[in-house]
């Protein structure tokens, strides 16, 4: 139990010694003019999609809130309960005056595994878990009703890149959120980040699919207020999938049967 924590404090040496002792003039700015990020990241808890690493960013660069599943609840007015997620994000928007919000899901999230399965199939009697990923609910029922026949990978991955499409949309409920996205000051991002093969996808709104990110950052835009509420509608998300799907599966049973017509990547 002990070797974790010794490695984690030998670690900090590492640290100390080399990277903060090279880079003094960076923490005495940090510390003198304070945190002034232009991106706000909501992340995942899991240990393996650490969002300062994936992106190779200095101290400073990035305002993180992560939970399970980088879920962004919808607004609620104050007072009912507790809002951790909430107040990083107003913190953030109205305190920091980021620039971006980024929610960066991954693959093989055990939140959205725990939101598909339900509790009736988790034995180990959680208390809190399956009533804060419910908040995506939507994408999971989307999900079962638009690729109730697909393959299991295809559905946890479109369960993955839905529950993004979920939080984008509870983003815009938070009226100063919404205030700074149609005043062109703020823009909203949905990243995939796929470790297994270590690929980084963004939602193309105008495609309607999430497509490796190469320089653009494919933010979600104001100008046309019809396109974007299309571009956060879950179940239209899901059935462009379906449709990819049905057209892949089409191609490959013509090329069997002699057509020369490739099958098309999603």
């Amino acid at each position: 139990m002990t070797d974790a924590l010794t490695r984690l404090i030998a670690g900090f040496r590492t640290f100390h010694d080399r990277y903060f002792q090279q880079n003094r003039a960076l923490y005495d700015r940090l510390t003198t003019e304070g945190q002034v990020p232009k991106v706000l990241v909501v992340g995942c808890s899991d240990a393996r999609v650490d969002p300062a690493i994936l992106t190779y960013a200095q101290p400073g660069d990035l305002f993180v809130v992560r939970n399970v599943g980088a879920i962004v609840p919808p607004h609620e007015e104050a007072g009912r309960g507790y809002h951790g997620t909430s107040s990083a994000l107003e913190f953030g928007v109205r305190g920091l005056n980021v620039e971006h919000i980024v929610v960066l899901g991954h693959a093989l999230c055990g939140g959205m595994r725990a939101l598909a399965d339900g509790p009736a199939e988790d034995s180990r009697d959680y208390e809190y878990l399956h009533d804060w990923v419910r908040i995506a609910a939507a994408a999971r029922d989307a999900v079962r009703v638009e690729l109730r026949d697909a393959p299991a990978e295809t559905r946890r991955r479109a369960l993955e890149q839905a529950g993004i499409v979920v939080s984008l949309g509870n983003l815009m409920t938070f009226p100063w959120v919404r205030e700074r996205v149609v005043a062109g000051t703020l823009a909203l991002h949905g990243w995939y980040f796929d470790f297994t093969v270590g690929t980084l996808f963004a939602y193309d709104t105008a495609a309607g699919r999430f497509a490796p990110v190469a320089e653009s950052a494919h933010p979600l835009s104001p100008d046309r207020h019809a396109d974007l509420a299309a571009a956060l509608d879950v179940g239209r998300f899901v059935r462009r999938i379906a449709a990819a799907c049905n057209q892949t599966e089409a191609a490959e049973g013509n090329a069997v049967h002699g057509h020369a017509i490739p099958p098309r990547r999603p």
